[in-house]
């Protein structure tokens, strides 16, 4: 199980951005390194019209810059709708603008900027079979992959698959692979009047609101729509449906009627969900997991696209140079994955101090501290952005004074309330 051989076979499951990114760097590094290695992705979808991606659809720098050097492909900047130059960011009695801190990020349509990368998987050489894996075999010297329309034998498979449940089990019979924990999410868009998207501006309105079953929601200005999303553990329509009519929302998107119809018919909605742990089994003798499908990517405030092509590149890298058993993946996988894996417990402590202050308010004071505290200012857009480990976002937000001035301001507000509710 060393390095992959000249005339063997690498499979890839899944033709999203981790899995394109993958076989595109397979490809390539074996003609670098003067081997003829077939490559094989499977993607039981057609990335065109009416499919939708559940994925909002905003990529982060530097995504541009790593498939142009790391990749060889281009960057589409024809499918940018939009560049997203800030953040609002929303609590439940505040808002704060969060801006000017990092490079424009991508807003695009993931269906499109799917299928791209599949095209240039696909003039890299790569084979695309449009056919969902139906079981997978692991024995010492192969694996054997069967599909909805063929079967075949290859050295190793690499699963991108997102949080696809069909995949996900057909890879639990085979190995000892469980998916990540997971948040649910809605996403729906809707089409304001022309002159609403003109004044709307570049800024996506992140809230973080009174809604007990929302951790978070956001609205994203794209081309001629909003894209509205909601997440939480348990999150469905009608968790949608409360958003939408929640007061600090209608602010944002006013021309939104009761019903939650925008003047073009009822809205549509769109069910997924994103990672938030690590996958048990996330690599093994002769297969290894990229992207979502490992749980590899930034908890609680993702990158997902970023991280996917990263892990995609660098389980290529292994698989060419090292090999592809378990010991090599544990090895050097883990070693390249460190900074993602050592972030995981710094975003769930993360996620439950914002849970924390949602219900409390105590998020309401820290945005009023922010406002003339630069040092919390940076650190709640990273937090809103990505742009930054929560490791480090953790290390500001505790910085000693901010969070016991948010305290005392939090429990004075509290005395005021409840001086006024008795003098009524």
């Amino acid at each position: 199980m060393g390095p992959l051989a000249d005339g063997s076979t690498a499979v890839v499951i899944g033709g999203g951005p981790g899995g394109a990114a993958c076989a595109i760097a397979l490809k390539r590094l074996s003609r670098e390194m003067g081997r003829g290695i077939e490559v094989v992705l499977y993607e039981g979808k057609r990335f065109a019209e009416p499919h939708y991606n559940q994925c909002v659809g905003v990529l982060s720098p530097p995504i541009d810059l790593f498939l142009r050097d790391r990749l060889g492909v281009p960057f589409p900047r024809n499918l940018v709708q939009r560049m997203i130059t800030g953040y609002t960011l929303h609590t439940r009695q505040s808002r704060i603008v969060l801006d000017g801190h990092s490079e424009p990020a991508y807003a695009l349509r993931r269906v499109q900027f799917d299928n791209y990368l599949l095209e240039q998987a696909q003039l890299q050489g790569v084979q695309v079979v449009h056919s969902r894996v139906t079981d997978l075999e692991f024995n010492e010297d192969r694996v054997m992959i069967f599909s909805e329309s063929d079967n075949r034998e290859a050295a190793v498979v690499v699963g991108a698959f997102g949080l696809d449940a069909g995949t996900a089990m057909v890879l639990g019979r085979a190995v000892h692979y469980v998916a990540p924990k997971a948040l649910s999410t809605i996403v729906t868009k809707v089409h304001p009047p022309a002159e609403v998207m003109e004044n709307f501006g570049n800024q996506i309105h992140a809230f973080l609101p009174s809604i007990p079953e929302i951790e978070f929601g956001a609205v994203t200005p794209k081309g001629n729509h909003l894209s509205i999303n909601i997440a939480g553990a348990e999150v469905d329509v009608e968790a949608m449906k409360r958003f939408l009519s929640w007061g600090r929302l209608r602010a944002v998107v006013p021309f939104l009627d009761p019903e939650g119809a925008d003047g073009a018919g009822p809205l549509r909605y769109f069910k997924g969900r994103i990672p938030i742990s690590i996958a048990h089994g996330y690599y093994g003798d002769r297969y290894v997991l990229v992207g979502d499908a490992a749980g590899l990517l930034r908890a609680f405030k993702g990158k997902g696209v970023n991280s996917a092509c990263q892990t995609g590149l660098w389980a290529a890298e292994i698989i060419l140079r090292h090999g592809v058993s378990r010991m090599v993946f544990a090895e050097h996988y883990e070693r390249v994955c460190r900074e993602i894996l050592r972030d995981l417990p710094y975003g769930r402590a993360m996620r439950h101090f914002v849970g924390l202050g949602r219900r409390t308010g105590l998020l309401d004071r820290l945005v009023t501290i922010a406002r003339d505290e630069p040092v919390l200012l940076n650190a709640l857009f990273d937090a809103v952005s990505g742009n930054e480990t929560y490791r480090a976002i953790v290390r500001d937000l505790f910085r000693p004074g901010l969070v016991s001035r948010a305290l005392v301001g939090l429990v004075r507000d509290r005395r005021v309330s409840s001086k006024r509710a008795l003098l009524s």
